[in-house]
This record gives structure tokens, C-alpha cells and sequence, in this order.
């Protein structure tokens, strides 16, 4: 039972690191303090959001509860984009 715990404390860790390293990230490349890299900024985020999965599911919702969240945001940053491009087309 100590190894579970001590390896569950691990994971915790390495979730709060994640997310802290990634917004960090995004937030200095927002700011100017990173050049802009699309492909780093792609990588933060994708960071970002594994770190979200893996909270909610040491918060004890399952893997389909946790991946619904990120399909979601994913959906509507699709129709945004595709909104973007609809006006930018118009213009």
C-alpha cells in the first residue's frame, strides 16, 4: 500500500508540474518573453491539456468524464477558428 500511495504522490506531482511548466509557457510567449513558435506554443498547450486529464482523473472522474471536457474545448476552438477564417475570407 505504500508503493501505491508514494507512486500516486508521483503522478500528482508530475500533473501540478506539467500544468505549472506549460502555463508558464504560454503566458511568456504571450507576453514576448518566448519568441513565437507555433509548434512550442502547439506543445504547451497540448501539455496543458494532459495536465487537466490527469487532474480530473486523480480527482476521481473516469477517463470518458475527463476526455469529454477536452472534446469539447476542442470543438469549439475548431468553430472559432473556422469562424476566423470565414471573416478573413470575407475581407
Amino acid at each position: 500500500m505504500f508503493k501505491a500511495q508514494q507512486t500516486l504522490n508521483q503522478v500528482k506531482q508530475l500533473q501540478r508540474e506539467m500544468h505549472d511548466f506549460s502555463l508558464a509557457f504560454l503566458l511568456g510567449q504571450e507576453i514576448g518573453l518566448f519568441p513565437e513558435n507555433e509548434t512550442a506554443k502547439a506543445k504547451a498547450q497540448a501539455m496543458h491539456d494532459a495536465s487537466h486529464l490527469l487532474d480530473d482523473v486523480l480527482k476521481g472522474k473516469s477517463v470518458d468524464e475527463a476526455t469529454a471536457r477536452l472534446k469539447k474545448t476542442m470543438v469549439k476552438e475548431v468553430e472559432e477558428t473556422k469562424e476566423e477564417v470565414k471573416e478573413d475570407d470575407e475581407s
